[in-house]
């Protein structure tokens, strides 16, 4: 296409694409980085092309799951900031029950019924997959305008979520993974189920908490540190204990 004709800036447009395909990239690295980090510990690899399918579920869910979250925030006929202020809790719950469920759902139905999911530990690594590509679009809709101001604010921005919010992602999601995995020889399976959907939302939440008193409640930074501390710790045991399970599912 000759940019004269149509009277265009291809060279703008060119810095425009490489600009945002940049950002892009550095949004999604994070989130990718924790998923290869548990993905390399699987002897049994699943296919590619599932795990891709767990990772652009969970990017297509984040959407209408935002959806979600801001109409039922104007059912209460508050504002974000008013409901943050006075009902925290109850805001931090809802939040993190609809992405917990929204993660576990393209698991669910996208994954959950195919013949290759066939062990424990495959729960687990499906939920994380999904979990990190809600995380990287989130990445993407919180820092993109931050980069547009600041680059070095973005990359700051980038990290912070590297170690806070994607690892709760993926930490929370691998939660309801174990619950799930141990639903499959449980004859209470849908109470496992709900049980780890409850268990996952609780910590997100706490999590959401934290973040919120952190900055007026003494040593609050490093009880958020040491809450993914030990929640990284029970996941990755639990992880493990899977791993060397060979226990096939029965559908």
């Amino acid at each position: 296409m000759d940019c004269a004709i149509i009277n265009f800036d291809c060279g703008k447009l060119a810095f425009f694409l490489i600009t945002n395909a940049g950002y892009l990239f550095l949004t999604f690295l994070p989130p990718v980085i924790w998923l290869f980090f548990y993905l390399r510990e699987d002897d049994h690899p699943e296919p590619k092309r599932l795990i891709m399918t767990a990772f652009v579920g969970g990017i297509l869910v984040a959407i209408p799951t935002a959806v979600i979250q801001y109409y039922g925030i104007r059912m209460t006929g508050q504002t974000l900031a008013n409901l943050t202020a006075q009902y925290p809790i109850f805001l931090f719950l809802f939040m993190a029950f609809t992405e917990e469920y929204a993660k576990y759902f393209v698991v669910q139905n996208l994954i959950a019924l195919r013949r290759e999911f066939d062990e424990p530990i495959d729960a687990m690594i499906y939920l994380m997959s999904s979990a990190m590509g809600f995380a990287a679009i989130e990445n993407a809709l919180f820092s993109f305008p931050v980069f547009r101001g600041e680059f070095f604010a973005g990359l700051e921005l980038v990290a912070g979520r590297f170690l806070g919010a994607n690892l709760l992602h993926v930490l929370a999601s691998g939660v309801l993974g174990y619950f799930i995995a141990r639903a499959y020889v449980s004859p209470n399976r849908r109470s496992v189920i709900f049980f780890g959907l409850l268990t996952a939302t609780a910590l997100h939440a706490a999590f959401n908490y934290l973040i919120l008193i952190k900055g007026v409640v003494s040593q609050g930074a490093s009880y958020l540190i040491l809450f993914l501390i030990i929640l990284a710790i029970v996941v990755f045991v639990e992880f493990e204990r899977l791993r060397r399970r060979r226990v096939n599912f029965v559908q």
